[in-house]
């Protein structure tokens, strides 16, 4: 059965309308550790407005914890092929995993 295809059965507080219980999203701390690694494309531009390199981060890192699909991922992190799109660059330019060898470091110190 396809996700798709599943009826809600009238629980409204089902978890397909935003994060799944449990899941923190960065921390400012979290992100001063990482910002400087992701380099984000500045100046002007024109078209739609770019998302912050800091949500997609986290739309990754979500995806990644959760075992979603891209198609699931929840609205508040936009566009999933934006998503999609923007972490498969972080992963050609080898930053993302600098960004979670920093972030696996990091929090197993604390």
């Amino acid at each position: 059965m396809r996700i798709d295809d599943q009826t809600n059965d009238g629980d409204d507080s089902s978890d397909i309308e935003g994060l799944q219980p449990g899941y923190q999203r960065l921390t400012d701390e979290q992100w001063s550790w990482i910002k400087r690694i992701v380099h984000s494309e500045e100046g002007p531009r024109r078209g739609r407005p770019r998302t912050d390199i800091r949500t997609i981060v986290d739309a990754a890192l979500y995806k990644t914890r959760t075992g979603i699909t891209w198609r699931e991922l929840p609205a508040e992190f936009g566009p999933w092929q934006t998503a999609l799109r923007r972490h498969r660059q972080l992963i050609a330019s080898s930053q993302w995993d600098e960004i979670t060898r920093t972030l696996a470091e990091r929090d197993l110190l604390q």
